[in-house]
């Protein structure tokens, strides 16, 4: 990202004009890398933030989550000589096929591996990449890579998929192909988020239901710390190890059966066993408070997850703890905490827009210098943005 920026779309009109321009960025990307050639197609994708709900749909839990409008857009075209080439931000790869080399071509790679996965199969490709989502920052920039991918590469081979398997095709790419242990919320939220809307997950059925945002008054800002988030590192993958414990432990299949019981686990599960069994059951108190337009109490429910992945599950920072704590200060901010995976990323508070400005500002001023900040608004998904290519489950 370059400097620090207060960022907000208009009307569904004006983020048409905004995506229609973001995939031209990605063509002048390709083009201005690879040079001229055949007709390119494009697809893009939004970031996503989680509202409540943080890590716990690995282990069946409820998720309140929303698409953004920061998006990400890909562009591809066939190779001319055979090779597999990605430009993003100028930095290009190339390699003979599409493996994985933990750099930016990776996850555009797997999305073409994971394509075969369901028949569609792709020749060698140019790849141009233009994002305004930040990289490494908690908010779904991979799932939107991903899925950006899968958009373009289904319009350059005119075929399509149904929205359940454009989320499996996500997945295969990230865990199977990329190696990410990740659960199913960044896929779901980047694909089937509405706008206007928060998207309520329950990863134990595979439920999913829509709440619209109830106060026309009240936004949300999103903070990136600077401190780059990673979830294909060793911290990431330990947390879900323990939540999985945790839940063997107890006998539950999921963090939704675990109830009080956390209390009878062995101590060194005890603290991620309370997380996971607290925070799904925050979530299901979180959408109370949105139809019951109660913004107050979803502010605290905010500021208590925070706190539980402060303290239990151990993935805050020192800055996002000091960004949370500045948010908070703020009149007119309701709650405050972390988004994301943790480790680094971003923090989001919850806020009467006519205060956006000075909550934004203060938590720029915990963060590194210009990590940006976003005055951001419940976006569509890409079952909404490509109904060519993604169709309605039968």
């Amino acid at each position: 990202m370059g400097p620090s920026t207060h960022h907000r779309a208009g009307a569904a009109r004006c983020q048409n004009a905004e995506m229609t321009d973001l995939e031209t960025g990605a063509v002048s990307e390709l083009e201005g890398a690879f040079g001229s050639g055949t007709p390119a197609a494009s697809g893009l994708a939004p970031g996503r933030i989680t509202l409540l709900g943080e890590h716990v749909d690995y282990v069946g839990g409820r998720v309140a989550c929303m698409a953004i409008d920061l998006t990400l857009a890909v562009a591809v075209r066939p190779s001319a000589d055979g090779r597999w080439r990605v430009v993003s931000e100028g930095h290009r790869v190339e390699r003979d096929g599409p493996w994985m080399a933990r750099d930016i071509g990776d996850r555009v790679f797997a999305a073409a591996s994971a394509l075969g996965r369901f028949g569609v199969v792709l020749p060698p490709l140019d790849i141009g990449v233009a994002s305004r989502v930040p990289r490494s920052s908690g908010l779904s920039s991979s799932a939107a890579l991903m899925t950006a991918s899968l958009v373009a590469m289904l319009r350059l081979a005119g075929a399509h998929l149904s929205s359940d398997d454009l989320v499996a095709a996500a997945l295969i790419g990230e865990r199977e192909i990329v190696g990410v242990p990740c659960g199913d919320l960044d896929p779901l939220a980047v694909v089937h988020s509405r706008s206007g809307c928060v998207l309520l997950l329950d990863c134990a059925t595979g439920s999913r239901e829509t709440r619209g945002w109830p106060w026309p008054e009240i936004g949300v800002v999103v903070a990136s710390s600077g401190e780059r988030h990673d979830v294909q590192g060793g911290e990431y993958r330990a947390r879900r190890e323990l939540a999985e414990r945790a839940c063997a432990a107890l006998g539950a299949t999921g963090c939704q059966e675990i109830g009080d019981r956390w209390r009878e686990l062995p101590a060194e599960l005890r603290a991620a066993g309370r997380h996971i069994a607290t925070e799904t059951r925050r979530t299901d108190a979180a959408i109370a408070a949105l139809e019951a337009g109660d913004p107050h109490r979803l502010g605290v429910l905010v500021n208590e997850s925070h706190e539980s992945l402060r303290t239990d599950y151990r993935i805050s920072t020192e800055r996002l703890d000091a960004m949370t704590v500045s948010a908070r200060r703020v009149p007119g901010c309701y709650g405050a905490r972390l988004v994301g995976g943790g480790f680094g990323g971003s923090a989001l508070a919850l806020v009467d827009r006519s205060a956006a400005d000075a909550c934004a500002a203060a938590m720029a001023a915990a963060a590194i210098p210009d990590a940006g900040t976003w005055l951001i608004e419940p976006s569509a998904g890409v079952a909404v943005l490509a109904p060519d290519v993604v169709t309605s489950p039968t």
